[in-house]
């Protein structure tokens, strides 16, 4: 099975190149920055074009492959410094557990 883009990655990547047709190869020459930050692409929409990339025979290896979980990260880690400040307002005391 082919992958096709759909309307909406394809009128991000016109946005994104500044033309109205591209060719995957041009595509795949765009930076990752600017692909995640065209307005119109998330994670999955970007994980199409990846698809869609690499079965037209494009190298994608300068993208990078976790950005969903890169900002799970971030927002978890977010989310138990907000925890940690709430407990130590509160008086408790909060210590890294022991590794191994």
């Amino acid at each position: 099975m082919r992958a096709a883009l759909t309307t909406r990655q394809i009128n991000a990547i016109r946005a994104a190149l500044g033309k109205h047709s591209f060719t995957p190869l041009e595509v795949a020459q765009l930076d990752y920055h600017v692909i995640r930050h065209t307005q119109g692409l998330g994670p999955k929409s970007i994980a199409g074009i990846r698809q869609w990339l690499l079965e037209a025979g494009q190298a994608v290896g300068h993208w990078q492959h976790d950005d969903g979980h890169s900002q799970r990260e971030r927002r978890r880690a977010q989310r138990i410094a907000q925890a940690i400040a709430l407990l130590e307002r509160h008086g408790y005391s909060v210590i890294e557990p022991r590794k191994g």
